[in-house]
């Protein structure tokens, strides 16, 4: 390990002690089968029963060190973050997961979890942490590309085929990956979109499924195939933007051959 990750890690422990204190949790590695189960709890009431992992499976990550983690608040868990290593274009910690119960998002507590993932990829030498996000949902984007710094490297269409969980029963399920370079400095600035091709999407695209589920739909259609010819042709996301008070992704020029 370089000394600039050694000194990068201790960084990043400061910097999950302060997000965890704004955030008023602590945030525990989970290993044990009890403590497993208040893990599979805590997915379920954030995702709903069919995404929760079987207790042996998440056993077996912990066995390998898997990244599993519960944020307690007095003693009670209110969210959690799971994900394990992949080689896909390079070593790093793939995020499968982290969730935060309705009565308490906006709190910090999302934050102070990737924070710690951070932390603890760091002090065992991974330096880049990858995870899917949809689109459509601008508070995300906001989230992953400003608040902590990823950029968009990928998008997959109908990633995880047909689902039926809190938030995407009958949708299709596009999402962009994003990549965290964890040794650097938290937090990205916004791309000015004057003048810049964009891809516009919804304030609240989950409320909007729920007033007008015909016009959400054709928006998840044209926003889906406008990502697709973008990344087809080799073109990318530069970072978001705020346009007419909407957030917009700013569109990466097609390099010429």
């Amino acid at each position: 390990m370089s000394d600039a990750l050694i000194v990068d890690h201790e960084v990043a422990h400061e910097d999950a002690a302060r997000a965890s204190a704004t955030a008023g949790v602590v945030i525990r590695s989970m290993f044990e089968p009890v403590e497993l189960d208040a893990m599979r709890a805590t997915i379920e009431s954030v995702w709903g029963a069919e995404v929760v992992p079987p207790r042996n499976v998440l056993r077996g990550m912990a066995l390998g060190g898997a990244g599993l983690m519960l944020a307690l608040r007095q003693g009670e868990a209110i969210g959690f973050s799971l994900g394990w290593l992949g080689w896909h274009g390079g070593v790093h910690f793939h995020s499968h997961q982290v969730g935060v119960r309705s009565g308490v998002r906006g709190a910090g507590v999302g934050y102070a979890l990737k924070l710690a993932q951070r932390a603890e990829c760091l002090r065992n030498g991974i330096d880049e942490m990858r995870w899917t996000f949809d689109p459509l949902l601008a508070t995300n984007a906001s989230f992953n590309l400003l608040r902590l710094g990823a950029r968009v490297v990928e998008f997959f269409p109908n990633c995880y085929g047909e689902r039926q969980d809190a938030f995407n029963t009958g949708d299709i399920t596009d999402r962009l990956e994003v990549s965290w370079q964890l040794a650097a400095p938290v937090g990205g600035e916004p791309v000015d979109p004057s003048g810049r091709g964009v891809i516009v999407v919804p304030p609240d695209y989950q409320q909007l499924r729920i007033d007008d589920p015909a016009r959400a739909d054709r928006v998840r259609r044209v926003t889906g195939d406008q990502l697709s010819e973008l990344f087809s042709a080799g073109g990318g996301i530069d970072g978001v933007g705020r346009l007419h008070g909407d957030i917009a992704y700013v569109v990466a020029e097609v390099a010429e051959q």
